[in-house]
């Protein structure tokens, strides 16, 4: 069989809920498949990619409680790696870029090692007290072993989403950190494809976790957190197409989406264009 992929859906956003949040990410799942299913597009001969996709698992049933959570989606992430050549991951809450991790390492196996990129403005590396948040994903990956600090790069972060903690944090344990202020008047796309080589260097996997509110609220108004500085929407789609054309990048995560906030749906489809050409540029470094 050619180039296939698996979905997985996590309709849950407690993680919002805990940081007080506007709530809506529970429904982002279905918002990115009914934006998915109309991307039709394909060149004569070619299978569409949405007929490519061999599993859509949807992680439930969820409950009042985020671990409990985590566990359940990070074990729908390992089967749905087991039988894809690529993984789209669609939240939720971006606590759930712990269950992406988490469900990545369950699938390697021991002795492998993760990197990831969190495309974001938010450094989401904050301590879970009282209650773990969709701020958390990376300092519970970190903690907990899934990640090693100096394989986690955050991409795209701003100085005012984050306090000093969060900064004491990541200085503390190597993050890179890749400012958005940094790209204002040049290439995010070369700092990137930086970011991406030097890390495939040093790891075995790569998981790229896209926070939506890393996108100007002009182009995604649909999130859980929305900035009014951010990436373009034709930027985010060229950053997932590069991504998608490195073989060590097995799986893309797209988190925050909130239809109750998404003006036009603008923001679904944009999650939707962005993962398919994520996928696109995958299968076509297999041809």
């Amino acid at each position: 069989m050619g180039f296939k992929w698996s979905l997985v859906s996590i309709p849950d956003h407690l993680g919002v809920q805990n940081v007080g949040g506007r709530l809506g990410a529970a429904f982002g799942p279905r918002a990115f498949w009914d934006a998915f299913v109309r991307l039709s597009g394909h060149r004569p001969g070619e299978v569409p990619i949405r007929k490519s996709m061999v599993r859509h698992g949807i992680a439930g049933p969820m409950s009042s409680v985020v671990e409990n959570n985590h566990e359940v989606a990070a074990l729908e992430v390992c089967e749905a790696a087991r039988v894809g050549d690529r993984t789209v991951v669609v939240g939720g809450g971006h606590d759930h870029g712990f269950s992406h991790l988490l469900g990545i390492q369950k699938f390697l196996g021991e002795g492998k090692t993760i990197g990831c990129i969190n495309i974001d403005a938010h450094l989401d590396v904050r301590k879970p007290t009282p209650l773990i948040g969709s701020g958390s994903p990376f300092y519970l990956a970190i903690e907990k072993k899934v990640l090693r600090g100096p394989d986690l790069v955050e991409f795209g972060i701003q100085s005012h989403c984050n306090g000093p903690e969060l900064w004491e944090y990541a200085s503390k344990n190597q993050l890179k950190i890749v400012p958005f202020s940094s790209m204002r008047h040049s290439e995010s796309l070369i700092y990137f494809k930086q970011s991406l080589e030097k890390l495939a260097l040093q790891v075995d996997a790569i998981v790229v976790s896209v926070d939506l509110d890393s996108i100007a609220e002009s182009f995604a108004p649909g999130v859980s957190a929305p900035q009014t500085e951010g990436f373009t929407s034709a930027e985010i789609v060229e950053l997932c197409e590069v991504a998608g054309a490195n073989e060590k990048v097995i799986s893309l995560g797209i988190f925050e989406l909130n239809p109750l906030h998404d003006e036009g749906g603008r923001t679904a489809r944009l999650a939707a264009t962005s993962a398919f050409h994520f996928l696109e540029s995958a299968r076509n470094i297999r041809v």
